[in-house]
């Protein structure tokens, strides 16, 4: 039977770095042996499930930025690199002045540290709003696609072609379908902590549905989903020193991306792997 084609991108971020600055600590600090270990695993499972075919990293310009080795062994590795905003903070509630600002700030990063200028984009938490039109224009002048657009409708419903246009700059949209479960009470996506803390099957079947429904499969992961010893884990002291009790909620829900379903990853994209066929890096696609 033939395989059904899908993407596979990795929203390149250091958890630890982003939510002690989301707590409120304003010394930057990363796990880059953390991230590095985590390239290393993601790499390999490339190599070993994929056919070597590269996979897009939708990178944070301050982790480009903290770690530009890094960022230029991916890409002499063959991946792409993309563009995951500067900071992981939410656009939908920034204005345009510092979206303006930080985007252009993560592309410099991106190319001052690997000489590779980002074509794609995808927002910190997919939070771009489908009426946030001021945020796509200005993506649209930067990037040839992105994969911010969270949408449950048939592609029919929402852009012809999946393509934007913006005065007169064209971009190509990779939606991130939400599968509707439960009378549309519960959406999932394929990716992240669906995949982990839900059985395969359900990832597959909202895989399916996405291409069903006229658009590209898509599966998104993150760097600290590859690992299972706490890498990225924040001390309960880093959350003392701000509205402790407040935010004991969060340290606790660290279990929830450092351990929960962790080690089941790989056999999960083994799985995947065996219905579905990785296309390699988002940007040739757009090239077509």
């Amino acid at each position: 039977m033939k395989k059904i084609p899908f993407y596979l991108s990795i929203d390149f971020e250091d958890y630890y770095h982003d939510k002690r600055r989301e707590i409120g600590h304003e010394k930057s600090e990363f796990k880059i042996k953390s991230l590095w270990k985590s390239y290393n695993r993601i790499n390999s499972i490339c190599d070993s499930l994929f056919d070597s075919k590269k996979f897009t990293f939708f990178c944070t310009g301050v982790v480009a930025k903290a770690a530009p080795d890094l960022l230029k062994k991916i890409s002499n590795d063959g991946h792409e690199l993309a563009c995951h905003y500067n900071y992981h903070d939410s656009i939908s509630k920034t204005t345009r002045e510092n979206f303006v600002k930080n985007l252009d700030i993560a592309i410099d990063n991106i190319y001052r540290a690997s000489g590779e200028t980002p074509r794609g984009f995808r927002a910190p938490n997919f939070d771009v709003k489908p009426e946030n039109v001021w945020a796509y224009e200005e993506i649209s002048k930067r990037f040839k696609y992105d994969s911010s657009y969270i949408t449950s409708l048939h592609s029919e419903k929402v852009f012809n072609k999946s393509l934007f246009n913006f005065k007169k700059n064209n971009l190509f949209e990779y939606f991130i379908f939400a599968n509707p479960f439960f009378s549309n009470k519960i959406k999932l996506r394929s990716g992240g902590t669906f995949l982990k803390l839900f059985p395969t099957s359900l990832t597959i079947n909202t895989m399916r549905k996405s291409h069903d429904n006229g658009y590209s499969s898509l599966l998104y992961l993150h760097p600290y989903e590859f690992l299972s010893d706490y890498e990225f884990w924040i001390p309960l002291k880093d959350f003392s020193k701000y509205y402790f009790p407040k935010n004991l909620i969060k340290y606790a829900r660290q279990i929830q991306w450092h351990k929960i379903g962790n080690k089941s990853i790989e056999k999960k994209l083994k799985k995947i792997a065996s219905i579905f066929e990785h296309q390699g890096p988002m940007e040739h696609f757009v090239d077509k």
